[in-house]
């Protein structure tokens, strides 16, 4: 038979190190949970800073270095305003950025970028279509791309992800960059 080891005590600076884990170990379990993480609209004006930095519009689409890259944002007061503070005091390439809130009626003259948020099909198609020129439009619709969409916006569970259309953003006169292909979930009209 084989003896069974004597358990020995260890020795007190271990003991009381154990009982300092053990109590740091009650505090951690009671403090208050660490902030939730970004919510939707957060994510998606996210998103809209990042991807205007990947596209490429048509030479004589600005006039000056210096002029302002215009997001409109229709349908979604929430990335409005995310997107708002994200572009406070930023550039890209040179260019500050101006986000444009969109109401009823407004035209869309003059935007480089055009987010819909999900306001309904018919509502969806009016906007895609008066925003003349090479705009990169961005919606949130289950039929975006059929809609006009270049990206069009999808959840997955918690997590914000897009489509691309390579036909709609010809047609617009835009081009995406490998770069924002490569993360794009799915992408329409990729020669294989």
């Amino acid at each position: 038979m084989s003896a069974r080891p004597h358990m020995r005590l260890p020795p007190p600076w271990r003991l009381w190190l154990l009982l300092a884990c053990a109590w740091h170990g009650l505090l951690y379990a009671a403090a208050p949970a660490p902030a939730a993480a970004p919510g939707e609209s957060v994510l998606k004006a996210a998103f809209l800073y990042r991807i205007a930095g990947l596209v490429e519009w048509p030479p004589g689409t600005f006039e000056r270095q210096d002029d302002p890259l215009v997001v409109a944002v229709a349908g979604h007061e929430a990335v409005a305003a995310e997107l708002e503070q994200i572009a406070a005091g930023r550039t890209l390439d040179g260019r500050p950025i101006v986000v444009r809130r969109v109401r009823e009626g407004e035209p869309i003259a003059g935007a480089h970028v055009l987010m819909i948020g999900a306001t309904g099909e018919t509502r969806v198609r009016e906007l895609a279509a008066s925003a003349t020129g090479p705009v990169l439009v961005v919606t949130e619709q289950e039929n975006g791309h059929r809609l006009g969409g270049i990206l069009n916006f999808t959840s997955d569970g918690d997590r914000v992800r897009f489509t691309a259309s390579l036909p709609v953003a010809d047609a617009r006169g835009v081009r995406l960059s490998a770069r924002l292909l490569a993360v794009a979930q799915s992408v329409e009209g990729r020669s294989r």
